[in-house]
């Protein structure tokens, strides 16, 4: 028998003005924010997240992809070599980075 939990988040619901037939949601950044910090605390699946919670799935992916993109500072980070770690006989040398989503940035130099 599925639980018949009232949603979380009904005080966070605002109908917007140009769709309330539809029953369309409106909800700020901040809400999203407290959405998406409930989901990682509840220990479900986001479709059963979104089903309990009576959220649009497809709502819910895009923002939680919006606000994780927005939490990684954006920038450069300063790579330094310490002269230990220099092997002046080495004739070819290798570097690589890998960066989310499985892909890997590989430089070579040298012979």
């Amino acid at each position: 028998m599925r639980s018949q939990t009232r949603p979380a988040f009904k005080e966070d619901r605002v109908a917007t003005s140009s769709r309330p037939a539809k029953g369309r949601i409106h909800r700020s950044t901040e809400q999203w924010q407290r959405i998406v910090r409930h989901f990682e605390k509840s220990g479900l699946t986001a479709d059963a997240f979104c089903r309990r919670e009576s959220l649009a799935k497809s709502t819910f992916d895009l923002w939680r992809r919006r606000l994780s993109r927005d939490a990684q500072p954006a920038g450069f980070v300063e790579l330094k070599q310490s002269p230990q770690d220099i092997d002046a006989t080495a004739e070819s040398w290798t570097l690589e980075i890998d960066l989310p989503g499985g892909v890997r940035l590989c430089f070579r130099g040298g012979q």
